[in-house]
């Protein structure tokens, strides 16, 4: 909540410095306020990240390895490392944050890979920073691309409809996370479900509950995101599009956590694709990486087998059912039915991430949640 309250007093305070300044300017500025905000924060975490950041830019712009394909290598490994370091729960320090480490290093990564293909030939140092210290995404995302934001700080211009929507997002955002998310699914629904006498059922409410604030925690921090860059003449990529009203799993990972399953899309799927010519190796590898990405653990490997079975289950059937398939996507009981389905498939999953020990899982589900 504190993160939360600042980030966004901060936005607010600056939004009028950047607008009054020359256009020239407000990139730099943007990229100042985030440096001296996390310079607050985490200052040895800052130091770190930039210092990564610093030298994964002279192994793309400077070219001291020769060979493309091991500079691209090299510039992943920079940014993954600290990343598998904290991931792994090896904490140097209590006092270096490692503020939104793995959006940050994703979009490390991202840079690497648009690199290699050549779509960044001649990006500086400075191009850099101010697309990896926007403040609105340090937090927790989304992961945008870098070309978006070089595009957008080129065509920034006052526009009074996005800082009146700013506004609002900000608002839908809080609202999300403290009312629906903190108020009602964590503590209202966790105490109705604890009155309930049926174990079964007490279960099934904790969950849905476990779900509903999960979905409302993610969503309401990527309004909160979009808000403070729309305040600022940056419209930041959206994160969620109603994942709850997909007919399928396939078509719920193209709706939840956009800029993350995009990426994975982008850059673990289709080159393995090409790779093994096998999609059904390419989907599982993109749904571990997808999955290890919050957190490296076995129940989250756990969590993304089962992801991955799902998709896979749904593209059989679309293949082999055809108008089994068509009944859930076209037909309005068939598809309030496939959300049901989703719904329900996504709390079963979370199931792997709210148990300590996955081979619990044959506990009778009353003793799940005490």
């Amino acid at each position: 909540m504190k993160l939360q309250l600042l980030f966004i007093a901060v936005v607010l305070l600056t939004t009028p410095l950047i607008w009054l300044s020359p256009k020239t300017w407000r990139g730099k500025i943007m990229m100042l306020v985030t440096l001296l905000v996390w310079l607050y924060i985490a200052p040895l975490s800052l130091l770190i990240m930039l210092s990564v950041a610093v030298c994964q830019w002279l192994l793309l712009q400077l070219g001291y390895i020769r060979f493309r394909r091991q500079r691209l290598i090299l510039s992943i490994l920079l940014p993954v490392l600290p990343l598998v370091v904290y991931k792994m729960g090896h904490k140097i320090d209590d006092w270096i944050v490692p503020l939104g480490l793995s959006y940050y290093a994703f979009r490390q990564m991202h840079v690497a890979f648009e690199y290699y293909k050549g779509q960044l030939a001649n990006f500086t140092l400075e191009d850099y920073f101010q697309y990896l210290l926007f403040l609105p995404v340090i937090l927790i995302g989304p992961i945008h691309r870098i070309q978006q934001m070089q595009r957008s700080l080129r065509r920034l211009k006052w526009q009074p409809a996005d800082f009146s929507e700013g506004l609002e997002r900000i608002l839908y955002g809080m609202v999300k996370i403290n009312f629906f998310g903190n108020y009602f699914f964590t503590n209202k629904l966790h105490a109705w479900a604890s009155n309930i006498n049926i174990p079964l059922l007490k279960t099934y409410v904790k969950l849905i509950g476990f779900t509903g604030n999960a979905y409302m925690q993610f969503a309401g921090f990527s309004d909160l995101a979009i808000g403070m860059g729309l305040l600022w003449g940056i419209r930041v990529m959206e994160n969620f599009n109603y994942p709850f009203l997909a007919t399928n799993m396939q078509d719920f990972w193209t709706r939840w956590h956009i800029s993350l399953s995009s990426w994975c899309k982008d850059y673990v799927f289709q080159p393995i694709l090409a790779f093994s010519r096998n999609r059904w190796i390419a989907l599982v590898t993109a749904m571990l990486v997808l999955a290890l990405w919050h957190e490296i653990s076995l129940r989250y490997i756990l969590w993304g087998v089962f992801h991955s079975s799902l998709i896979l289950l749904t593209i059989i059937i679309r293949r082999k059912f055809p108008s089994f398939s068509n009944y859930f996507n076209h037909h309005y009981f068939g598809r309030w039915l496939g959300r049901l389905w989703v719904l329900h498939a996504f709390a079963f999953s979370c199931l792997f991430l709210i148990i300590k020990d996955p081979f619990q899982l044959s506990i009778k589900l009353n003793l799940l949640f005490k």
